[in-house]
């Protein structure tokens, strides 16, 4: 269960990054949850030959699994942060006591 509260704060994070960059963030998102599992099979994987197949030592299996599974999470959130901004993003004010551009008449 708290994996699932963890990968619903992970894509709203990048979707946050993604959207202020103006790129739709829902194929982000599914890359994250991709990302995510796909870690943690990997580590899952990797957990199971590190300790030899033994049953004994499922603890070691699990915390390789989530170890995967954070570097999954840290793999997307380095593609949303690396994302190139779209044309006129990000939105950003005119700097204070600066003055509008003048319409030439």
């Amino acid at each position: 269960m708290l994996e699932i509260l963890i990968l619903i704060a992970l894509t709203n994070h990048i979707g946050k990054i993604v959207e202020a960059k103006g790129h739709k963030s829902s194929g982000y998102k599914w890359g994250a949850v991709g990302l995510w599992f796909g870690g943690e099979i990997g580590g899952v994987v990797l957990g199971t030959l590190i300790s030899g197949g033994s049953s004994d030592a499922q603890c070691i299996v699990y915390l390789v699994a989530l170890l995967g599974a954070a570097v999954g999470a840290f793999i997307a959130v380095t593609i949303a942060k690396d994302a190139e901004p779209l044309p006129g993003y990000p939105k950003q004010p005119a700097p204070v006591g600066s003055e509008p551009p003048q319409n030439p008449t």
